[in-house]
């Protein structure tokens, strides 16, 4: 008997699999094994062999021994759900590999954040061959060290013997497992078809596998609203096609879900292929005249902050292309050189430690997609040019993303543009990157739309600005501004075509304009008041610690809003007083199901001792239409910003509100943590949320109240305010939900983005309602939404009555220093005359004029 000795692919502390927290590894559904708990983010080979496997979401990975043994290396539990967030892989399927190689390296923080469990688990997928002989367990382990001894046998696997018979069965059905045929639904349908003699294949897209291989089954890619074709051939075929398929559609044990689908129909064409690479501007329009400044003040701030300096173009054009070709053999070769090219362009921007890498790593994961580049190459043997093969495929897949409601899938097709388009400018030698490299120190950018790819292709420190002509305040790009302190306008328009080359730039993020061929004055003048600025922070944030008071003593609580563990600990140090919004969806987003109660309140609890005491505003589940979770069934519908969502959805599912309920209260100690009840628009909403609470709080044991306020987002709830604050304990503002609402125009529509001001007078008038209203009984009006990080903004919002402002943690330092220079008389007179205003520009020039 021989044996293969296997090395841990990891260093940590192993332990037997039963300590897995997922029956389907613990009872070794999938394989018998070991589990280790890691204390490092590299994984590696444990033998020599060939990677057989690598799953899309790069979680997990498959190596043959010479022997046939199959390892299946598994990170974390329900990892697939991240969907490749957080993880690189350093090798292919099929390549060769010798033990200790590198096959994926992952970000621990995030998976130990966002996944069950950060355990690796390591098993024989096919143990009924290779029985394991002996493993270390309860022991730390370094990675190369023996961890488990399997029987080798004498030779490979002989292929499994056909059954020769008649009878044959087959049977489409539809795959409604939200994360495809990952690990555990995979090993229960090779389970079940293992029970039968003959021969048993699954067929997807095109793509074969052995039914009865784990293995085989994961590496078919499925995703949600794949069809399977299920085949057995042999005794009994019929009846186990029919379990099978029944099996399938039942979710094999994941939940089932019924909405959406990432199946493309094989006609979606894409329109123009052959001419892709868009045009949002018009580039023949004549250019400004040097001799007059002009400005350009329909931009929206995406990044504040100023910046001075020369014009640097970049306006995206079509690319001509044929759309056939001669040569396919010269066509795929080029095409793969293009890939190949890109994938060392994205590992060496993956490992980035910047803002930025987790940008890359979602376009490594996207370029590991079954159907991309296979596909792009069998367009190739039909007679396509590289070019036009690969927009094809790489379009036809944008599309279908960008259909879906899941706004995780709208971000990959943004994605999937960013890599479409940098694949075809190695193809076509167009690549906008080649020039950003020589991109002059203190330019500002001036584009159609920036992607992140070129905006990192910029060397560090030499970029002053950007200004783009469309684009929205969320997109990736702005993201990777924001992490450079680089100040961003969006949504300025099509006259931005007509700035040439080299023109004096004055971008002014706090007013939103862009300032052309300025005098040598006026851009000296704007330097000097920017490093004013500049030395002023430096000030502020040294008293941001202090508690904040007017300047004729009216105390002003200033709170910060978060959106998980991490960043609690940056809001402390930028002088946060508290938490006064953290936003609970980071713990449902990427999941098949809800997270439990245990989960919810480790990372409550985590977060209120990262504030030491300080009070923690928990905001409960806000999703729904436009905010969709694969396990949150919501009926398809016409307008989702109108539909259920918020409390309205989450009343529809009493179990998982009461669960976040229960999590919350237990956070201590009692009174640091307090409930937000969001999109509110009736006392009802109110009442049943408090009624849940007090039956959770005798079930629990507590008799501490806990406080409960209500978001005010629609104007129905400001102009009731008096009537919910008989059962809120306090109101938060969520003003860029109430300005989208109080306006009628989408926040996510960036052709409406200049518009949408929440210093609108009939957006301030609301707040003026709520302020209003909660005075009666006393209660607290905070502002959560954009408008408390718009400095701006405050002025107004404190003389309307508003008393706590809960803001982006970078902002903190500079909104505390300008409360501390304000008189509450002085505020009220600016907020009347604001809502007597005529439009949100007249407002904002109050601002400035008042010196606010």
């Amino acid at each position: 008997m021989t044996v293969v000795r296997l090395q841990a692919p990891i260093a940590g502390w192993a332990s037997p699999l039963a300590e897995v927290p997922d029956p389907a590894f613990a009872e070794g559904l999938i394989g018998d094994g070991m589990v280790v708990d890691p204390f490092e983010a590299e994984l590696r080979a444990p033998c020599d062999g060939t990677v057989v496997a690598l799953h899309k979401a790069h979680h997990a990975c498959t190596v043959r021994a010479a022997n046939g043994a199959e390892i299946l290396l598994h990170i974390g539990v329900d990892t697939v759900e991240m969907g490749g967030e957080g993880f690189v892989p350093h090798v292919e399927e099929g390549q060769t590999v010798r033990a200790g190689d590198k096959l994926v390296s992952f970000d621990m923080d995030m998976v130990a954040q966002k996944a069950r469990s950060l355990q690796v688990i390591i098993v024989v997928a096919n143990g009924e061959a290779h029985p394991i002989l002996e493993r270390r367990v309860y022991c730390e382990v370094q990675s190369g060290d023996f961890m488990m001894a399997v029987d080798g046998g004498d030779a490979p696997q002989a292929e499994e013997t056909t059954i020769e018979s008649d009878e044959i069965a087959t049977k489409d059905v539809k795959l409604m497992i939200a994360s495809g045929l990952h690990a555990r639904p995979a090993a229960a349908l090779a389970n079940a078809a293992r029970e039968f003699f003959g021969a048993v294949t699954i067929e997807c897209r095109g793509q074969t596998a052995n039914g009865k291989s784990v293995v085989s089954l994961m590496a078919l890619g499925t995703q949600h609203g794949d069809v399977l074709t299920v085949t057995a051939q042999g005794p009994g075929a019929g009846p186990l096609v029919e379990k099978l398929t029944d099996d399938i559609a039942a979710g094999l044990g994941d939940d089932v879900v019924e909405q959406g689908t990432l199946s493309a129909s094989p006609s979606d064409r894409a329109p123009e292929a052959s001419t892709r690479g868009g045009q949002i501007v018009d580039l023949s329009v004549e250019m400004f005249a040097s001799d007059k400044e002009v400005t350009l003040d329909a931009g929206t701030t995406a990044v504040a902050g100023i910046a001075v300096g020369p014009a640097v173009r970049l306006f995206h054009q079509r690319t001509e292309f044929p759309e056939t070709a001669s040569d396919a053999a010269s066509e795929a070769s080029r095409l793969q050189e293009a890939i190949n090219a890109m994938k060392t362009r994205l590992e060496a921007a993956s490992s980035d430690a910047s803002h930025s890498a987790s940008i890359f790593q979602a376009h490594a994961a996207l370029l590991q997609e079954p159907d991309l580049v296979p596909g792009a190459l069998e367009l190739i043997k039909e007679g396509k040019s590289a070019e036009w093969a690969w927009t094809f495929v790489a379009g036809r897949m944008v599309r279908v993303l960008e259909r879906l409601s899941d706004a995780r899938m709208k971000e990959r097709a943004a994605d999937l543009k960013d890599l479409e388009q940098q694949v075809l400018g190695l193809l076509t030698g167009n690549d906008p990157r080649a020039m950003l490299a020589d991109f002059p120190e203190g330019g500002v950018l001036i584009a159609d739309e920036v992607l992140p790819s070129e905006l990192t292709a910029v060397p560090p420190g030499r970029l002053a600005g950007i200004c783009m002509a469309a684009g929205g305040k969320t997109s990736h790009a702005v993201i990777i501004a924001e992490s450079l302190g680089v100040p961003c306008l969006v949504a300025v328009g099509p006259d931005i075509a007509r700035v040439p080359e080299n023109a004096p730039i004055i971008l002014d993020g706090a007013k939103g304009t862009l300032r052309v061929f300025s005098s040598e004055t006026e851009q000296q003048k704007t330097r000097d008041a920017a490093a004013a600025r500049a030395a002023q922070r430096e000030l502020n944030r040294k008293r941001a610690h202090e508690v904040c008071y007017t300047a004729d003593g009216a105390r002003i609580e200033v709170f910060a809003n978060l959106g998980k563990v991490e960043d609690a600990a940056f809001a402390l140090s930028e002088g946060a007083e508290g938490c006064g919004l953290l936003r609970t969806e980071f713990l449902y987003l990427g999941r098949s199901s809800a997270p439990t109660e245990d989960q919810q309140y480790m990372q409550y609890q985590a977060i209120a001792d990262a504030l030491q005491g300080r009070p923690v505003i928990i905001r409960t589940l806000d999703a729904g239409g436009d905010k969709p979770l694969t396990y949150f069934p919501i009926a398809e519908e016409e307008n989702p910003a109108l539909g259920v969502r918020g409390v309205r959805a989450t009343l529809q599912q009493p179990d998982l509100l009461r669960t976040q309920l229960r999590a919350i209260l237990r956070v201590r100690p009692y009174g640091v943590a307090k409930v937000m009840v969001p999109m509110v628009t009736s006392i009802d909403e109110l009442r049943a949320v408090k009624a849940m609470i007090e039956e959770e709080s005798k079930a629990l044991g507590r008799d501490e109240p806990i406080e409960v306020g209500a978001m005010i987002e629609v104007p129905a709830a400001a102009l009731t305010a008096r009537q919910l604050s008989e059962e809120a304990a306090f109101f938060s503002i969520g003003t860029n939900d109430l300005t989208q609402y109080g306006l009628a125009m989408d926040r996510g529509n960036p052709a409406l983005a200049p518009s949408i001001d929440a210093l609108h007078p009939g957006v301030l008038r609301l707040i003026e309602q709520v302020a209003a209203g909660a005075a009666e009984k006393e209660r607290t009006v905070a502002v959560c939404g954009g408008a408390a990080s718009d400095v701006a903004a405050v002025p107004f919002l404190i003389g309307l009555g508003v008393t706590e402002l809960s803001a982006t943690p970078a902002v903190i330092a500079d909104v505390k220093a300008l409360i501390r220079t304000l008189n509450l008389a002085d505020c009220r007179a600016l907020a009347q005359a604001a809502v007597t205003a005529q439009t949100s520009k007249d407002v904002r020039r109050l601002a400035s004029e008042t010196g606010a």
